[in-house]
């Protein structure tokens, strides 16, 4: 291992995560790495740009950015919005005092 690269071991403690979790990241495709014999090798500069790219898309989710609602919370939808003119909404349904 030199100072441009990092082994699982490595990658877990740059992060503060386990080792496992590391190998599951590279076998999901989310950290690039490879092997060398036995051991994934991975670039220093890889493992730094995902801890970037969390760090700022959940920095963006803090700062307001748009997000999904949480299904606990559904969404008010306007009759416009599903193509329902106001004059149907207004009429009672046959059968239905």
């Amino acid at each position: 291992m030199t100072d441009n690269t990092l082994d699982i071991n490595a990658a877990g403690k740059l992060m503060n995560i386990h080792p496992k979790t590391v190998l599951d990241m590279i076998n999901r495709g989310v950290l690039p790495a490879g092997r060398v014999g036995r051991a994934y090798v991975m670039l220093k500069r890889d493992v730094m740009a995902h801890i970037e790219k969390v760090i700022v898309q959940q920095t963006a989710q803090r700062m307001g950015t748009p997000q999904r609602r949480s299904p606990k919370r559904p969404r008010q939808v306007a009759a416009a919005q599903v193509g329902i003119p106001a004059k149907h909404l207004q009429r009672p349904v046959a059968g239905y005092p």
